[in-house]
């Protein structure tokens, strides 16, 4: 995947990425405001549900990433594994939305084991279609190139998950709510099933180009982590915990606050509109400047817009454009986060790709159980559906603006590191 005289490979692994990321997006979307808004649970109990599958996820990812470790180590293996977790992902996401139709006192306990679920159907999905970065590539070019192609699709699932915004809050008052995401649920999965297979089905005879390389057993694993490893999982954290926090609070923003389905699902599309139209730019970037340089002007286009939007909220065509420019910092951020990682896993052994994405999939899921407690404190701290709905647009750019100052600082990390003539990413 990812050489420059063939594109068609890569672009399988971008569908196969679009289809894995429509589950993903929706879980970071629309769960929250659906347990809320359409399950009629509490607020505290919506941050349990979210934070509790979100820990159990981090433990599965280990889990999954050692023990698949042998099966991780050829991009055919992988490819077939991520079909697998595709099927599996498609049944529990459908029995998520399934729980607003049971008696309400069983809704939160029906929640936590349908999250739970779902977040392991979906690391058996995400972990050896990530692998497949390091494993099905043969230099830094092409990674950077798959990485630029993820980022992408997964900006094209959202803005198809953004688009569904609208519609939801207009009718999730009503009985026809957990119909159009059942419906939904169901589309996407005709899609992922469908692109993880023609993945599985192009990568079925091929191997990695460095399948001979020597496993040096568990202990190497942590004596063979480079400092930006390191660095990398702190962007990780930073962007799962904090970051998510304005598509999620978004909805609730539409609803309560702007008051307008129409102009909240603008806002929405354009920050995934902003993923996309980015892409092309950091990927040009990126054969003149630094990964580190670029991820640190990422961030910092990431603070800009935030202030933007906090300054012109109450103005949809301007929170809009202010969020297409949120979404343009989110894609650089995002593709040099992968690229960078991809390299540093490269770099080790075959085998070692499943725990590398492992721990980098757990990293996050820690990251976004925190981020889950701390929307839902602060969710449960103000009147969100009355008087204090001015709150929200003030927390949709505080959040997302601590994850861009850690950014910041993982990337003048990455930058110094860079300095360094040994350094795999120079």
């Amino acid at each position: 995947m990812g050489r420059a005289d063939s594109w068609g490979t890569t672009l399988v692994y971008g569908f196969a990425h679009l289809g894995k990321s429509l589950f993903w997006y929706s879980s970071e979307i629309l769960f929250a405001f659906f347990l809320t808004e359409i399950a009629g649970l509490p607020v505290r109990q919506m941050g349990i549900v979210l934070a509790t599958g979100f820990l159990v996820s981090a433990a599965i990812d280990l889990g999954v990433g050692h023990g698949l470790q042998r099966r991780l180590a050829t991009g055919t293996s992988a490819s077939r594994l991520q079909l697998a977790g595709s099927i599996l992902c498609s049944v529990a996401g459908l029995a998520v939305f399934l729980g607003a139709s049971m008696p309400a006192e069983l809704r939160f306990g029906y929640a936590m084991g349908s999250g739970i679920a779902f977040r392991f159907a979906f690391a058996a999905y995400d972990i050896p279609q990530n692998a497949l970065m390091a494993l099905a590539t043969t230099d830094p070019a092409s990674r950077l190139r798959v990485a630029s192609t993820r980022i992408w699709f997964s900006g094209a699932a959202t803005l198809v998950v953004a688009a569904t915004v609208g519609p939801l809050v207009a009718m999730h008052d009503g009985p026809g709510g957990v119909g159009f995401l059942l419906g939904l649920t169901a589309i996407f999965a005709i899609a992922a099933i469908g692109s993880a297979w023609l993945l599985a089905w192009v990568l079925h005879d091929r191997s990695p180009p460095n399948a001979t390389v020597e496993d040096p057993g568990p202990p190497a694993l942590r004596a063979s982590m480079p400092p930006s490893f390191w660095l990398l999982l702190l962007v990780m954290v930073a962007t799962s915990a904090f970051t998510p926090a304005f598509s999620k609070l978004e909805p609730y923003f539409a609803t309560y606050a702007l008051r307008s389905a129409w102009w909240g699902g603008v806002v929405i599309f354009l920050a995934a509109a902003g993923i996309l139209l980015g892409q092309p730019v950091w990927l040009a970037l990126c054969r003149t400047v630094s990964r580190a340089t670029i991820m640190l002007g990422a961030a910092l286009l990431q603070i800009v817009a935030l202030a933007a939007f906090g300054l012109n909220a109450q103005n949809p065509q301007a929170a809009a454009l202010a969020a297409l420019l949120f979404g343009l910092g989110n894609g650089g951020v995002g593709m040099v986060q992968w690229a960078a990682f991809s390299e540093t896993v490269n770099g080790m052994a075959p085998s070692r790709a499943g725990p590398s994405y492992g721990i980098f999939a757990a990293s996050g899921k820690i990251g976004f159980a925190a981020g889950g407690l701390l929307l839902a404190a602060m969710l449960s701290a103000t009147d969100f559906r009355g008087g204090g709905s001015a709150d929200l647009p003030v927390m949709m750019v505080v959040i997302p603006a601590l994850g861009a100052v850690l950014v910041i600082a993982a990337a003048i990390g990455l930058r110094a590191l860079e300095c360094r003539p040994a350094h795999p990413f120079v």
